[in-house]
């Protein structure tokens, strides 16, 4: 090997470093950024700050000016229900939003210890594009579950040791960030479809 080839291939190891570094770095930072809350003045639901998919930061404001369906869960989801529900969701937004413009699910993990940000890339990469995962702090997520009137549920489980309680509803939030109402997990995605069509349907 040439010396340049040494120093290109010395070069690039510590970019690789780095990289990886900063990756870590990000994650655990964004993991201890709690979020900072705030009920914008509604009855369920409201501001979040979360640790995303790509070890970056998302909020509320992230998707300010569109229809957000929050789901709280975990990729160990107890019941293995929330696959189903968020697969029933996406297929429902395809009838309501085809475009894909107007709306996104939100899906929170309740489980950070295992819910890096890889693993919840690749889990809703599996499932839609509409699906954006995240998740911070234990403390935090307790706080932003109990502004979406939902709780943290551990259960054993034989496989995985153990899972995590899904939330029984989608919180609709509008493009302003105010509660519009819910969507139950467990329906069919014929008829999210028709629950999302009246909770979506211009007001007048």
């Amino acid at each position: 090997m040439t010396p340049n080839e040494k120093r290109f291939a010395l070069i690039a190891a510590g970019i690789l470093v780095v990289a990886s570094v900063t990756g870590y770095v990000g994650t655990r930072i964004a993991l201890h950024h709690g979020p900072t809350l705030d009920s914008y003045g509604n009855e369920v639901g409201g501001s979040f700050r979360l640790m995303d998919s790509t070890t970056g930061t998302m909020t509320d404001q992230t998707f300010r000016g569109r229809w957000m369906l929050v789901l709280f869960g975990a990729t160990h989801c107890a019941e293995d229900a929330c696959t189903p529900a968020l697969t029933s969701m996406s297929a429902a937004l395809d009838k309501v939003d085809p475009g894909k413009r107007k709306a996104v699910i939100i899906f929170v993990s309740l489980d950070p210890d295992r819910d890096d940000a890889e693993r919840l890339r690749l889990y809703g990469q599996s499932i839609s594009p509409r699906v954006v995962a995240g998740t911070a702090a234990p403390g935090p997520l307790a706080d932003l579950a109990k502004e979406y009137h939902t709780t943290v549920e551990k259960h054993p489980d034989p496989e995985w040791t153990y899972a995590m309680q899904m939330s029984p509803r989608f919180v609709v939030m509008d493009p302003e960030t105010r509660y519009a109402g819910t969507v139950d997990a467990t329906l069919s995605a014929d008829a999210m479809t028709e629950a999302l069509k009246k909770i979506m349907a211009p007001k007048d």
